[in-house]
């Protein structure tokens, strides 16, 4: 008993030590600092380098904050935690509601009010929609119940059909 307690000891500290070793890569920059690997929508390439930051790990940090396309970006910020925040160019930036001097309507809750063909009550109540309401929009579109695999309704009215 003793002997696998030993093993398993040393299997533990082996572990740590090549934890230690190998390291986070994006941890490897000095005093644990902020630091930017694009500014002015340029790379700095000796901050990848200091980093461990290749450009396809750069590309695919963009890409799943929803910028496929580099030359989109004014600055990227490698963050204490590892992770990279983008900030695009101004061009390129989302436009809001608040952008058009606009005021869009609450959309509230999506519910689901038909699933595999079958009504679902409690949310078709909760979505302020009635069955006659929601006969008659299935007969505007041509479909029987049997047909949608999925509909859905959100508290300000907006109904959604999916057929198989």
């Amino acid at each position: 008993m003793e002997i696998l307690s030993l093993i398993i000891s040393f299997l533990n500290f082996s572990i740590l030590v090549f934890m230690l070793l190998k390291g986070d890569k994006k941890q490897n920059y000095s005093d644990n600092k902020q630091v930017a690997l694009i500014e002015n929508s340029k790379i700095n390439i000796e901050n990848l380098k200091t980093s461990n930051i290749n450009a396809e790990d750069l590309m695919s940090a963009a890409r799943l904050s929803g910028y496929f396309n580099i030359g989109d970006i004014d600055t990227a910020i490698l963050e204490k935690n590892g992770e990279i925040s983008f900030l695009p160019k101004a061009m390129r930036r989302r436009l809001y509601p608040k952008d058009f001097n606009f005021a869009p309507l609450r959309e509230g809750i999506c519910r689901i009010i038909i699933s595999q063909g079958r009504i679902n009550y409690e949310n078709l109540a909760l979505s302020g929609i009635d069955e006659t309401e929601l006969k008659k929009l299935l007969e505007q579109r041509g479909n029987a119940l049997d047909d949608i695999f999925l509909a859905t309704a959100n508290e300000a009215g907006r109904v959604d059909f999916f057929t198989e």
